[in-house]
């Protein structure tokens, strides 16, 4: 078949127009792969410019840079929230909450992470202790499936600090119930703090509804027990009063100490003080941690005398010696001594002074006086009486 000159010239003339529209093409990618390199050159050059400024500690500065960071691509939001943590860890709270403030305040910011960022905002008003402020947005926030867990956690936090329990309580049973976290013994210590409230309003019934709601909550709340046990002293049951104090030990026996002279106070009543001492043997022969040795000399000496009490006391401290129970062995042995051996019971009497009676064994935070509610970590039921370790001597959990 022949081809004639025209046919020729139209076929050339096509293949001369897609060869110049694959290079036109060639030219277009190799121009947008430049300025994309040259742009992501410049976004990384921002970027190590900020992180240089945080390391010589000019935070203005990278704050500066990565808010232009965030405003171009909304994926660089971590950093911008991680400098808002940075300022919180160093107290700079009001910096903090600037950048949060600025980042809210972006007309560009995408509606996923409106959340997030009031989350931070509200954590920053947590920390400066504008409670009223971190309370209403965390309320807000908990209606967000994705950062609800943690405005509920804050929220207890809260509530906790401002002591309305009933609202903590709230709070706490919502957190369990969304988060999947065993949050019931921290709902325990609620009831009981609302228990006693109500204790001090002589509203016996009511606290003592609380508390039974406590231990059904967390069977091995102790508080719940102590305060059961005071409960039933003030309305004069002693025997139920021994009943449910008794189950300090099976609950955690390290806060055996708390209950003693409550337990002495209901022998008393019931004029069966042995039977408590019989108690309290078994339960140190039961763990070698329990410190009751000094407790236990007194109320021999009280139930049987002096020389029981010392041959009991000597004993221990051969195996387990401790200050207190030296200065209850001086007091039993040499009360009235005029001699110039009379001051070692004064010299015990300064140690136990510098000695913690309690210590927390989540932050080891020590005092003289026992809190229910540690005030160096805020964990519920952290603060315990001092445990002997038998080989060193040393205090330990």
């Amino acid at each position: 078949m022949n081809i004639s000159f025209l046919d020729n010239f139209l076929l050339w003339h096509w293949a001369l127009l897609l060869v110049g529209l694959w290079l036109f093409a060639l030219w277009l990618s190799s121009r947008y792969k430049n300025r994309y390199k040259k742009r992501h050159l410049r976004f990384s050059n921002d970027y190590f410019q900020g992180l240089n400024y945080l390391l010589n500690d000019e935070q203005d500065k990278a704050l500066e840079i990565f808010l232009q960071l965030v405003e171009v691509d909304w994926k660089t939001i971590d950093t911008g929230l991680a400098l808002g943590n940075i300022f919180r860890r160093k107290g700079e709270i009001d910096k903090a909450i600037k950048l949060h403030h600025d980042l809210l305040s972006r007309p560009s910011l995408p509606v996923e992470y409106k959340s997030r960022i009031l989350l931070e905002l509200g954590r920053d008003y947590h920390l400066a202790g504008w409670l009223d402020r971190a309370e209403g947005l965390f309320n807000d926030i908990s209606k967000d499936e994705i950062h609800a867990c943690d405005a509920l956690y804050y929220l207890m936090d809260i509530y906790q600090k401002e002591q309305e329990w009933r609202a903590a309580i709230d709070a706490g049973w919502q957190y369990q119930k969304l988060c999947k976290k065993d949050v019931r013994p921290v709902i325990a210590q609620f009831h009981c703090s609302l228990s006693e409230h109500q204790l001090k309003q002589n509203n016996l019934k009511e606290a003592e509804a609380l508390a039974t709601q406590a231990l059904s909550i967390d069977a091995a709340c102790v508080r719940a027990s102590i305060l059961l046990g005071e409960i039933a002293m003030l309305d004069r049951q002693y025997q139920k009063a021994i009943d449910v104090l008794q189950q300090v030990e099976q609950q955690n026996n390290v806060f055996l100490p708390l209950i003693i002279d409550r337990l002495a106070e209901c022998y008393r009543q019931k004029s069966d003080l042995k039977e408590l001492i019989g108690f309290l043997r078994n339960a140190e022969n039961r763990s070698d941690k329990l410190d009751l040795a000094s407790a236990l000399a007194k109320l021999i000496h009280e139930a049987y005398g002096k020389t029981p009490a010392l041959e009991y006391l000597s004993a221990r401290m051969l195996v387990n010696p401790t200050l207190d129970g030296m200065n209850t062995l001086l007091d039993l042995k040499n009360p009235d001594d005029e001699s110039t051996y009379n001051y070692m019971p004064q010299i015990v009497k300064n140690l136990l002074k510098k000695q913690p009676s309690y210590q927390c064994h989540k932050c080891g935070y020590a005092a003289n006086t026992h809190y229910w509610l540690c005030p160096g970590c805020q964990t519920w039921s952290g603060m315990r009486p001092r445990i002997i370790n038998n080989k060193s001597g040393l205090m330990y959990e």
